[in-house]
This record gives structure tokens, sequence and C-alpha cells, in this order.
């Protein structure tokens, strides 16, 4: 990138904001170094996130031999150690802090000006290294530029984007809504180890019932249970069973339950994986609570 024609084309207001670093500058300890500025951060070889694509660089203008503070021109980045294959500038220098020590920043990476002299500004690339060097004016007249050391810093590329697939094998729990979808048959599977795959009851007595789960899988009996629920409320009875892959429940009608006009209620197992703890949901079901038939009167003529 040549730069010979943007040199003499400085903005105001970048050109105020150097003048008054300088002036300020002078009040700063003078640095022994006349080779170049004294370079500050990033440190060579830092790496920044992918997101960060206009990281701060700061210094500290070097001397001359007589003690006068050189003035620093541009900041300049490459692909390569040797400076030759220059891909971004940044004379737009500002205040910048490390620690507790202000020292001269700049981080507005341009590509080259427009017919105004304006600096085309263009963020930096995720997934490359940059070399950077500072380069300043010499105070003899007809002098080269002097430059820095060369240090080198590195923007991570962007991670891969998760498909959707990915992304789905990964959610369990209530993420939506209460879960009722989410977690049942295959995709509880997938994460959870656990699978429901029969679930019915069985008449104990006339207010009495069981509820019979199989599964595949390891749960925790403990921490699973049977939601019920009816027009007298919403109640839970735990799992129990010493089969691995079978889990039973007791339900016992309540009094407010055996009250009900229309004995319907609703139930449904949920049942906590030892795998990652995600509760695994049973397909609702229905029972439907009737008196039984009435048996024929007894009379010793039959």
């Amino acid at each position: 990138m040549d730069h010979g024609a943007v040199i003499r084309t400085w903005r105001r207001a970048p050109l105020r904001i150097a003048l008054t670093l300088a002036a300020l500058l002078l009040a700063l300890p003078a640095s022994a170094n006349a080779t170049g500025a004294t370079l500050v951060t990033p440190a060579d070889g830092q790496h920044f996130d992918h997101l960060e694509l206009a990281p701060m660089v700061q210094f500290d203008p070097s001397n001359d031999a007589d003690g006068n503070r050189e003035t620093p021109r541009w900041v300049l980045l490459a692909s390569d150690p040797d400076m030759k294959t220059t891909v971004r500038y940044c004379r737009q220098f500002v205040w910048a802090m490390e620690g507790t020590t202000y020292h001269w920043g700049c981080n507005r990476w341009a590509t080259g000006v427009d017919q105004l002299g304006n600096d085309q500004l263009l963020a930096l690339e995720p997934g490359k290294v940059y070399y950077w060097q500072v380069v300043s004016k010499s105070n003899v007249d007809g002098a080269p530029d002097i430059v820095s050391d060369v240090r080198a810093f590195a923007i991570d590329a962007e991670p891969a984007a998760q498909s959707i697939a990915d992304v789905s094998n990964q959610v369990y729990g209530t993420a939506f809504d209460d879960g009722t979808q989410l977690n049942l048959g295959a995709a509880a599977y997938v994460n959870s180890g656990v699978r429901v795959k029969d679930i019915h009851t069985t008449r104990l007595a006339f207010y009495a019932f069981r509820v019979h789960v199989q599964h595949l899988g390891t749960i925790d009996k403990s921490r699973s249970y049977v939601k019920i629920s009816s027009a007298a409320g919403t109640r839970y009875v735990r799992l129990t069973g010493k089969a691995d892959a079978k889990a039973f429940g007791l339900i016992r009608l309540t009094a407010k339950e055996r009250r009900l006009k229309t004995k319907r209620f609703t139930y449904q197992a949920f049942l906590k994986s030892t795998v990652n703890g995600s509760l695994v949901k049973s397909p609702p079901r229905v029972l439907l609570v009737r008196a039984p038939k009435k048996a024929p009167k007894w009379t010793p003529d039959r």
C-alpha cells in the first residue's frame, strides 16, 4: 500500500489531536529509546476475540539524540513480519490507558483516503495475524522516518456455527414453553438416555390404582414422580420399584376427588435421568373412574 499521497493530506481534527498529544507528552519523562517508539500493548503474539475487530495499539513516542521528542506519523499493519505488505494504517491518535498510565493510542484502521482526503476505515478480519510498527518523523530535515520494533497480534477466527441438528441435540429440560413436546420420546433420549416405553394403570380397589411405567435408561426413582390432574386440582405421587426398567406409583383418590361428579384424571410420568438430570416426560394418559356394576342380589333360591 502506497502511503506517499496519504501522508501529505491530514484532516484537521486528527492534526489537532496529534498536536495536543505532542504538547501534553512534552511534560512526560523523556524515553531513552532513540531507535523508535516504545511499544506498550498489545503484547507480541497476543490474541483477540473474533468480535474485537478494532484493537487499540498503545505506544510512547521516541526521542532523538538531543532529547527532543519525535512526532509519530502513523501506525502501520502488515501481513508479514518484514512489514513489506501493508494492509492497514492508523494516524488518528488518542489517549489510551494501560494500567494507570496514559499512552498514545490508535485503533482507527484505514486502507486509504477518499477524494476529500478522509481516511476510509475498514475493520480488521478474524482469523488473521497482523504485524504492527510505529513510524515517526525525524526531527532532522531530510532524514528518513524512524521506525519502531515490530510486534504481532492475532484475531481469532470465528467459531464454526452449530447446525440446527447440533443445537437441537443439546436442548433438554423445559427450554420452550413447558417442555410437553420437547422431552417426549426420541427427542429426550438423545440427551438423557431415558425413554418411556409404556405407561398404564391397573385397578387395585374401588378408589385405588397402580401406575405402571416401563422405560429405557437409568432413572433416579427417588426424584421421579407421576403428576395427576383433575377438576379437584393437581398433585404428585412418587415412583418406586426395584426393577431397573420398571417403576410404580400408587394413586389413592382423595375425599375431594371422590366427590367429583365426573372422575376424570390425567396422569403423566416424569422420570429423572441420572445422565444429565433432565426430566423426561411420558405422553399424558387419561384415567376415567366409573362405579363398578352392581352385583345381582344374592338369594338362597339361586
